[in-house]
């Protein structure tokens, strides 16, 4: 059986193993190879459908135009959601969760690129609205995917950086595109590897050295035409000496914007590990020169904007209590803060609101979060703005 009306290659995600087709799917000479409502069944079928695939013009054409209006309505519903919420950290922890479905299954996602973009724009403007609840929400969420919840906490800190450096939404979006996706094509590698005790072996060696350029295609494959965040994510690993990877750039070859990505990325990368130092010391090996050599500019950003004592971490005061940073204070050692309990006491009912100007309830120390003996979802109405 044939078809002579006009056809065209049907789009790469029109055809899922176990779903339904949502058209007539015709080889490319007109003859039908599976009628609309049917499944595909297997990973051969999906693929054979894949290459072969073709559909009416006309019925491809409005099927697009319905779903794209679908996804519409459904970020404005998200975005509603998110409007409507003043926490900041129950919106971050949305937007955790909407990065797992995304960057889990790269181009299986339809319209990945635009589905990146949302993202984006939403950090930007939670950033705006709520800059010490995004960086709580890096230090306090807890999450199940670190490849997915990597991502977002380096583009969360990244658009944080970016309103204190002064930067358009058009000049943030593709850095904050680039931190999201820059690990799309090892999301699930990185999920593995945080538990894998052995040391890499070869196929993981060569997916690692080759997710920048294989992330870079992906991309490209799913609309992406943004050459700056293109070279972002790959030169995400390159080094001023020449001794990264994929390209070996060195120097003024390397975009300027990477050293920014790749610091915010590594510093997140220390947080995340399965015994973390606690964020103060990360943040003061840094300073240092521990983790690396990066533009001072940068490291001075970056200090001074997370503060000594980031929001969502724990310190000692002086009064002995256990206290959680909330807000940012006017000095980086002097934040704003709330006792949750005394060293050799349980918790309060309610977190006490502490001065840390004062000197009865000075900072003396950072702090690991189980000294708090508390879950932090207790602690996410700290962030609470009516």
């Amino acid at each position: 059986m044939t078809d002579s009306s006009p056809k065209v290659k049907l789009p790469r995600n029109f055809v899922r193993q176990g779903q339904q087709v949502p058209v007539d799917i015709y080889a490319k000479n007109g003859v039908l190879l599976l009628k609309k409502g049917h499944y595909v069944l297997t990973d051969a079928q999906r693929d054979r459908l894949g290459r072969m695939g073709h559909g009416d013009s006309e019925e491809v054409a409005a099927r697009l135009e319905r779903e794209r209006l679908e996804r519409a309505a459904q970020r404005e519903k998200e975005a509603q959601q998110l409007r409507s919420s003043a926490n900041p950290l129950q919106e971050m922890a949305f937007l955790q969760r909407r990065a797992e479905g995304v960057l889990l299954h790269g181009l299986a996602v339809r319209d990945l690129s635009a589905s990146l973009m949302d993202m984006a724009d939403n950090l930007i403007a939670l950033s705006r609205r709520h800059p010490d609840g995004v960086l709580a929400s890096v230090f306090l969420l807890p999450f199940q995917d670190i490849g997915s919840a990597h991502s977002v906490h380096v583009a969360a800190i990244l658009a944080v950086l970016g309103q204190r450096l002064g930067l358009s939404d058009e000049e943030l979006r593709p850095l904050l595109g680039a931190a999201l996706s820059m690990n799309l094509a090892i999301t699930g590698l990185l999920n593995q590897l945080a538990t894998q005790k052995e040391a890499l072996d070869l196929p993981q060696q060569e997916a690692m050295f080759a997710h920048p350029v294989l992330a870079s295609a992906l991309l490209r494959e799913a609309g992406v035409d943004d050459e700056h965040w293109h070279r972002l994510v790959v030169q995400h690993h390159e080094r001023q000496d020449g001794e990264g990877y994929p390209l070996g750039l060195a120097g003024d070859e390397i975009e300027a914007d990477v050293l920014l990505l790749q610091m915010v990325d590594l510093v997140c990368a220390c947080v995340h590990q399965p015994q973390p130092p606690l964020p103060a010391q990360v943040l003061g090996s840094l300073f240092r020169g521990e983790l690396g050599l990066f533009p001072s500019q940068h490291v001075s950003l970056l200090v001074k904007e997370l503060g000594v004592y980031p929001p969502g971490s724990f310190v000692r005061l002086a009064s002995n209590e256990v206290a959680v940073v909330t807000h940012r204070g006017d000095k980086t050692n002097q934040p704003r803060v709330a006792a949750l309990r005394k060293l050799d006491g349980p918790p309060y009912v309610d977190p006490l609101p502490r001065d840390t100007r004062q000197s009865a309830y000075q900072v003396l120390e950072p702090a690991p979060a189980a000294a708090s003996a508390i879950k932090p979802t207790y602690l996410y109405r700290l962030w609470y703005k009516p």
